[in-house]
């Protein structure tokens, strides 16, 4: 299907008088679609019985990396209250770049 439509694009192209780089860039990207599409194919085929166990283990990895980044998110803010605990902005303005002390 993809090489049909990405042969369609070419001849548009071709027929637009588009530059050669357009063309040739068409066809490398309609490639590599449909050798990812071939390749998705083979791995995950209509009659695996496991099809359905890697669409679910796709979204448990999914939402898994989802809460590590919240988390991550959540520890970030965190620390930031903690360092900036006791400090009011003139102070923060006060400090030399690059100084982790507090001032007194």
């Amino acid at each position: 299907m993809s090489v049909v439509s990405g042969s369609a694009v070419v001849t548009a192209l071709t027929m637009a008088n588009a530059p050669w780089q357009a063309v040739v860039g068409t066809v490398c990207a309609t490639l590599v679609v449909s050798l990812l599409l071939g390749l998705a194919k083979i791995v995950v085929s209509d009659e695996s019985e496991h099809k359905r166990d890697l669409v679910l283990e796709y979204f448990r990895y999914r939402e898994r990396r989802a809460k590590q980044r919240e988390r991550r998110a959540e520890m970030r803010k965190r620390r930031r209250r903690q360092r900036d605990e006791g400090t009011n902005p003139q102070e923060q303005r006060d400090r030399a770049p690059g100084d982790d002390r507090r001032l007194p």
